[in-house]
């Protein structure tokens, strides 16, 4: 009887334990939108601040805005990832010789694959 008594406790324990760490960890989507009251001025300023330099910094959000027809176009968009295949279901114009469309950050660019330059830039 002693023994039995024992069995059940242990295995209350243990699905006790087991519960415990199959607990949820800290979920991002239900991080607070926006800092709390009790915070001092100046790191609330700090927080608005990071907050507003990533949702409107064009040139870490959008670098393709910056780019100018004639400039060279960077190497880290050059692979497939960024090609642009289906010229057509997107109605793209038609490509010249040594021409390719890239889609970068929404924006379609025209590159010379020879040349590596920009010839032409759709929003």
């Amino acid at each position: 009887m002693k023994t039995l008594f024992t069995t059940i406790a242990l295995s209350m324990s243990a699905l006790v334990a087991t519960s415990a760490m199959a607990a949820p960890q800290h979920d991002p989507r239900f991080a607070p939108k926006h800092p709390p009251a009790h915070l001092d001025h100046k790191k609330v300023q700090k927080w608005n601040d990071q907050r507003d330099n990533k949702r409107f910094n064009n040139r870490a959000v959008n670098p393709s805005r910056d780019w100018r027809v004639g400039q060279t176009f960077p190497r880290q968009y050059d692979s497939r990832g960024y090609k642009v295949s289906d010229r057509d279901a997107r109605r793209l114009p038609n490509t010249g010789r040594y021409q390719q469309w890239y889609k970068v950050n929404g924006d379609y660019v025209l590159v010379n694959e020879r040349t590596n330059r920009i010839i032409r830039i759709i929003n």
